[in-house]
Order: structure tokens, then C-alpha cells, then sequence
């Protein structure tokens, strides 16, 4: 069972990467893997960042701070941590300026980052793994990554204005998904399983408007 949790997110990297978007030398394989593996790098020093801001901040199973502290831990705070080091590392990415390299080099960062978020989670709930942890928390960052890597192009090249705004797209990405995990621990576990299949739709769809001819291909 702790498999999807696991795996969700290199397998979403790889199947992504493997899809038919031509013979664009950028887009090679081996290069996207290189990325995927400096956010999966880059995740050590800024989970000292994350367990700060824990500890600073940490967690309350009461009413509405319930809803921010799950939005905290385990949607806004792991979110904004890859954006930061994405920006961090952008020129040292060497992604492309087209809008399918933009696509995939966002995904993999941040699918290379999620993956060692999936695991943290996976030890920090080591022995109480319920349905959200395993299923739905998973598939909701999926989604996140999805409209995230969608929205890159538009915010490119992620520098002044256009990084802040695309700091608040991420932080709108996770207030939404946000709302799942409450519904969860507010024992509303069949409303938390809709609307996490919400996003995860609402994703996939955007992302077949969007790039159409590659699953055409």
C-alpha cells in the first residue's frame, strides 16, 4: 500500500518524459532526469526550512487552525519550498525557451523534489498510514504539479514580478488542494475523495487542451 506513495511521482516523471513530444534535442531523457534529480538534490537543505517552519508554526487539530495546518505541512510549505529552489536554480537548468521544454523542465524539478517529500511523509506517519497519507495526499500533489508545470510558460522567465506572481499561482494551487485534507480530518471522507478527483481531472484535461498533439502522436 505504501507503494503509490512511494512511486507516484517518479513513475508521473517518467510516463511524461516518455510521451512522443519529438526529436527536439532538448528534450531528451537523460537532461530531464538531470533535473529531476537536482530537485530530488535540493530537497535536503530546504527541508531544514520545512522542519523550521514546523516547529515554528506547528500543528493544531481544532477548527479552522486545522485547515491551516494541514495547508502548512503538507501542501503550501512543501510547495513554495520547490518553487524557491526552482528559482534558485533556474539559470543553472538550462531549460529551453519553447513551451513543451518549459513544461517537462518544471515537472521534473519539481516531481524530483515532491518524490523525497512523498517519503518524508512516509516516515513521519511510519505506522499510521490512513488513506489520505497513502492515497489522497499523493494524487493531489500530482495535480499540483500538473497546473504547476501548465502555468510556467506564462510566467517565464520567472524573474521580478512574473516570479512573485507565480509564487501566489502555487500558493492558490495548494489553498485549494488544502481543502481535501480538512474534509479528511474532519471525517468527511467521501466529500475529501470527490474533490481530490477534482483537481486531478481538472488537470489532466488542461493539460490535453494544451498540448493536444502529442497524445495525437
Amino acid at each position: 500500500m505504501i507503494l503509490f506513495l512511494m512511486l507516484s511521482m517518479p513513475l508521473f516523471f517518467f510516463l511524461a518524459g516518455s510521451l512522443p513530444w519529438g526529436d527536439q534535442k532538448a528534450l531528451a531523457m537523460p537532461q530531464l532526469v538531470g533535473v529531476f534529480f537536482k530537485g530530488f538534490l535540493l530537497f535536503f537543505p530546504a527541508f531544514i526550512v520545512i522542519l523550521i517552519t514546523r516547529r515554528i508554526f506547528g500543528f493544531s487539530w481544532s477548527g479552522a487552525w486545522l485547515f491551516i495546518s494541514l495547508l502548512l505541512r503538507d501542501q503550501l510549505v512543501p510547495l513554495l519550498a520547490a518553487l524557491g529552489c526552482f528559482l534558485i536554480m533556474r539559470g543553472r537548468l538550462d531549460l529551453p525557451i519553447f513551451e513543451e521544454g518549459i513544461f517537462l523542465g518544471v515537472l521534473s524539478f519539481f516531481c524530483g523534489f515532491l518524490s523525497m517529500i512523498n517519503l518524508a511523509d512516509l516516515i513521519r506517519t511510519w505506522g499510521s498510514w490512513d488513506a489520505y497519507v497513502l492515497f489522497l495526499l499523493p494524487f493531489q500533489r500530482l495535480s499540483a504539479v500538473l497546473f504547476i508545470a501548465l502555468a510556467a510558460r506564462s510566467f517565464y522567465p520567472w524573474e521580478g514580478r512574473d516570479a512573485v506572481l507565480y509564487g501566489f499561482v502555487v500558493a492558490g494551487v495548494a489553498l485549494a488542494l488544502s481543502v481535501c485534507g480538512f474534509l479528511f480530518a474532519d471525517s468527511r471522507s467521501l466529500w475529501s475523495i470527490l474533490l481530490t478527483a477534482v483537481p486531478v481531472a481538472a488537470a489532466v484535461v488542461a493539460f490535453v487542451m494544451k498540448f493536444p498533439r502529442v497524445l495525437r502522436a
